[in-house]
């Protein structure tokens, strides 16, 4: 059954759902300005090589968040005009919610969100995983390289 969060539910059940994350991450979101500890779970999923797809919205990305995506391999990134959904999911849970992946909203705002699991409402996590992954097809994947001196 579906599971209401409150802003530090939301937070904790965000974190858990990035380190939890064995083959797939999937994060929704129309700002991205991400604090140091999601950045820091985000860096040991690329070590692990995990898939990782960021979803945003609005605007270019800040500089500093370039400099930071240069260097995860298996962090793709994509651009989807007109997106208002916030949406976070791995291969077993799903965070719909009013949260953004941004620095100021984590800590500012008052946030919800529901929280489903694959294993207790897998229909409603399959709707929820096929418009992300719709949301994925109707996005402009960004590619940010290295560049070479």
């Amino acid at each position: 059954m579906a599971k209401f969060l409150n802003t530090s539910a939301t937070n904790y059940y965000l974190e858990e759902m990035i380190k939890g994350a064995k083959d797939r991450l999937i994060l929704i979101s129309p700002f991205l300005r991400l604090n140091d500890r999601i950045k820091e779970l985000l860096e040991d999923k690329n070590r692990l090589k995990i898939d990782v797809r960021i979803v945003y919205g609005k605007s270019e990305l800040q500089p500093e968040e370039v400099n930071w995506l240069k260097g995860l391999t298996y962090v793709r990134t994509s651009f989807c005009k007109n997106l208002h959904a916030k949406c976070y999911l791995n291969e077993e849970m799903c965070i719909v919610t009013s949260l953004n992946l941004y620095e100021f909203s984590q800590v500012n705002n008052n946030e919800m969100g529901v929280l489903i699991s694959r294993g207790e409402d897998a229909a409603l996590y399959k709707d929820a995983y096929e418009e992300a992954q719709r949301i994925i097809r109707i996005s402009d994947e960004i590619r940010i390289s290295l560049e070479v001196v």
